[in-house]
């Protein structure tokens, strides 16, 4: 069961962090790493999972949908609107041990962050 904390409603979407999230989060900013930003994008090999960089140009139109942590989580708008139901949050969470693969900034710490989204109940 994910132990989630702080959730945003901006009209959009919901995002919450599980408190693995968050602790990885200020990890990287204990690096020395400032400026943080995370986006949810429609990355070539990840698709929408989460990245986390720092000094990042947002595209134009992103939006904000919440925070990890004290860093703001951004999302374009098509994104944005594929959950935009009052219902449907999604989580941010962590996983250890996975292949460091990536550019967002929490693979130098062996994890990566991961999205999960609401379980659609099967209709008949």
């Amino acid at each position: 069961m994910l132990a989630a904390r702080r959730r945003a409603y901006h009209g959009i979407m919901r995002i919450e962090g599980t408190e693995a999230a968050e602790k990885i989060v200020r990890r990287v900013r204990a690096s020395g790493r400032e400026n943080l930003v995370m986006i949810l994008s429609n990355g070539c090999c990840d698709a929408t999972a989460p990245y986390l960089y720092d000094d990042y140009i947002a595209e134009p139109d992103a939006q904000p949908i919440g925070a990890v942590g004290d860093v703001a989580v951004l999302a374009p708008g098509w994104l944005a609107k594929l959950y935009s139901s009052e219902d449907d949050v999604l989580t941010i969470d962590v996983e250890h041990g996975v292949l460091d693969d990536s550019f967002s900034l929490e693979t130098e710490l062996d994890c990566r962050f991961v999205l999960r989204a609401p379980v659609v109940p099967e209709r008949r």
